[in-house]
């Protein structure tokens, strides 16, 4: 039988699930609602039911399941509890999620932030072994991991690593960095930017890329004054990090349009020359299925770390 972990990424929208294998490779995957907005209960039930549903699929597929791998969002301990700092899912704190699954399925259980996740995916895949990268993913916030060469970077509690909430002054307004940065503010934006008076549903950031694409003056102001607000966090993270790479996921990342170019240019302009040399800005390969498939990868690995 071949060796496997269970990957569950937990969204405000939608638990993505499947079976990945020790080289990364998603062997197996599905989806369904988080529920988020009912009650933590029912979003931990939910996460069971993912959990089953996956076991019955290793089961089909003759795979042996040796660990389950969640990335969640909000502030996560070492000991898989979420203490909070989820605002997308209703009371998501307190919450032992690892010693709930693993009682439920007496599989070895490993909890980690979301961004934290897509990090792993990524830098495991796409990085060299001892490089020095920063994660960010644009969304509802902005999530972020550090890995410090290769090894990743949370801080002497285990709770470091979020980028996107940075203290920050626009104009006499205090806020934090994904206020202004994040996919949801790039929306915030256009619609102050579109007047009170316009009334148009299911805007989000696809559809601004689109009227961007269209020549839209009010879409084209936005992404430039949006682009300058996310390149000026990236050129303070370049200032004390000074990595060989930022990738960047979710958000403009994953658009028709490729923005990498157009942020590059304003981080160079922010950052510290010297420290900005050879750092190069990068859009997230593994798209949405990266939280997935590196929480089952975290998983496998705290697992055989166990074992030694």
């Amino acid at each position: 039988m071949g060796a496997v972990g269970i990957g569950i990424d937990i969204g405000g929208t939608m638990i993505k699930y499947g079976l990945v294998d020790i080289q990364g490779q998603l062997v197996w995957a599905s989806e369904k609602p988080t529920e988020a907005n009912v009650s933590k209960e029912r979003v931990i039930t939910n996460v069971l039911e993912a959990v089953n549903e996956v076991l019955r699929a290793s089961e089909s597929k003759g795979l042996n399941v040796k660990s389950v791998g969640i990335g969640s969002p909000g502030l996560v301990n070492d000991s898989s509890v979420i203490l909070g700092g989820a605002d997308n899912i209703k009371d998501w704190k307190h919450v032992a999620l690892g010693e709930i699954v693993s009682g439920k399925t007496n599989l070895f259980t490993k909890v980690c932030n979301d961004a934290d996740a897509m990090a792993m995916a990524e830098f495991k895949l796409n990085c060299n072994e001892n490089d020095t990268v920063v994660f960010i993913t644009l969304g509802t916030g902005i999530g972020g991991a550090i890995f410090i060469n290769g090894t990743p970077f949370q801080g002497h509690y285990g709770l470091g690593g979020e980028l996107g909430v940075l203290p920050i002054i626009v104009g006499e307004t205090h806020c934090y960095w994904e206020d202004i940065a994040s996919t949801s503010a790039l929306v915030k934006l256009y619609k102050k930017k579109l007047g009170t008076d316009i009334a148009l549903p299911n805007i989000n950031g696809k559809y601004i890329v689109d009227q961007y694409q269209k020549g839209d003056k009010i879409a084209k102001k936005t992404l430039q004054i949006f682009i300058d607000y996310v390149a000026m966090g990236l050129a303070g993270y370049v200032n004390i990090f000074n990595p060989k790479a930022i990738i960047i996921g979710g958000g403009l990342s994953e658009s028709e349009v490729n923005f990498m170019e157009d942020i590059k240019k304003q981080v160079e302009k922010y950052a510290i020359k010297e420290c900005f040399y050879g750092v190069d800005i990068l859009p997230a390969r593994l798209g949405n299925q990266a939280g997935l498939i590196g929480a089952a990868l975290n998983g496998l690995d705290q697992y055989n770390k166990v074992l030694v």
